[in-house]
């Protein structure tokens, strides 16, 4: 599937350009919303509303942005917290806390993978979930009244909501695929949308070609790794790891980007099971053991181990922790 998908989404092909007229009509209509949003009624907040988003389908680097920006904006001394969809947690199509200034509340079936690591990640910062964006907001804000900043994340296309600043986040592997719409490229809508953005954050080394007719300051990011734990959080050295048989394991949506990563600190490994993003592990758990079960280690993603830690797996899972930096001239 993901040699299809490269072949066909990553660069023009025969079936890409068959799709085009269909791509050409949803790209149409998404533009077409856009126009005619502002004739709607558009929720707006009473403190900032920072937006991070994507005009490309699959991973781009959302949440580590939103959570470098959320601790940025925290130093500064600024109350500070992020709303969520939830994605596939119990609680997206309702408004719920899932972390406060104390304390994690839920946990990742309950949450969202993302969310859950989200929570995790930024203690002290309160995270809501909930598909309706609005009511996420103003359940934060009668919660925390004091607030100053809501970041929400995966909201580029959310236009119910006003942002103050829009991040569009990119990976530099993927760029902007093939240039075209789904279903026949994996941009989400046209990329001319994107001069609408305040900063593009470009998410590992390379540039991106396509980005530099738009006049919209472009930030460099970059993951680097942090440490490899075992799941009880004792750190791991590469070297400890030599002459073992190690394997990736991985359901995000740019497994590319967590290969990069394992090679760059130096890594070895022989096999990378990587699967679709958000994929429900409990459900095909025995599938996902026996593909590796002649492995010594299975070093996961942070996302992956937020879904994997619930689970009786049984794998012999180690976890890559990762630095995510963001560089560039910042007004928030």
């Amino acid at each position: 599937m993901q040699k299809l998908i490269a072949k066909n989404l990553y660069r023009r092909s025969l079936l890409s350009y068959l799709l085009w007229p269909f791509s050409q009509i949803y790209g149409s209509m998404l533009m077409l919303r856009r126009k005619m949003y502002p004739n709607y009624k558009i929720y707006r907040a009473s403190c900032q509303i920072i937006s991070v988003g994507n005009i490309v389908s699959g991973g781009s680097g959302k949440p580590p942005t939103t959570i470098w920006l959320a601790q940025k904006i925290a130093e500064m001394g600024r109350q500070v917290a992020v709303s969520h969809r939830g994605y596939k947690g119990e609680y997206e199509n309702t408004e719920k806390l899932i972390s406060t200034c104390e304390k994690v509340l839920a946990c990742a079936p309950k949450a969202g993978d993302e969310a859950f690591l989200l929570a995790n990640k930024l203690p002290g910062i309160p995270v809501v979930v909930g598909r309706n964006r609005t009511a996420a907001i103003k359940l934060l804000l009668a919660t925390y009244p004091q607030l100053d900043c809501i970041i929400l994340d995966d909201s580029f296309q959310h236009l119910a909501v006003a942002h103050d600043l829009d991040f569009l986040v990119f990976n530099s592997i993927g760029k902007v695929g093939n240039g075209f719409v789904l279903p026949a490229g994996i941009l989400r809508e046209f990329l001319s949308t994107a001069k609408l953005a305040d900063y593009f954050v470009v998410n590992g080394k390379g540039k991106i070609p396509a980005l530099d007719k738009f006049s919209v300051p472009q930030l460099q990011a970059e993951y680097k790794l942090d440490k490899i734990t075992n799941t009880v959080g004792t750190s791991i050295a590469i070297s400890q790891l030599k002459n073992r048989k190690i394997a990736l394991l991985s359901a995000i949506g740019l497994p590319a980007s967590f290969e990069n990563t394992a090679k760059e600190a130096g890594l070895e490994f022989s096999y990378h099971l990587a699967l679709p993003d958000h994929f429900d592990y409990a459900k095909n758990l025995n599938s996902v053991k026996n593909k590796l079960k002649d492995f010594d280690y299975i070093i996961t993603t942070e996302k992956d181990y937020a879904k994997l830690q619930f689970i009786q797996h049984g794998l012999p899972l180690l976890v890559m922790e990762t630095k995510f930096e963001i560089k560039g001239e910042l007004k928030l």
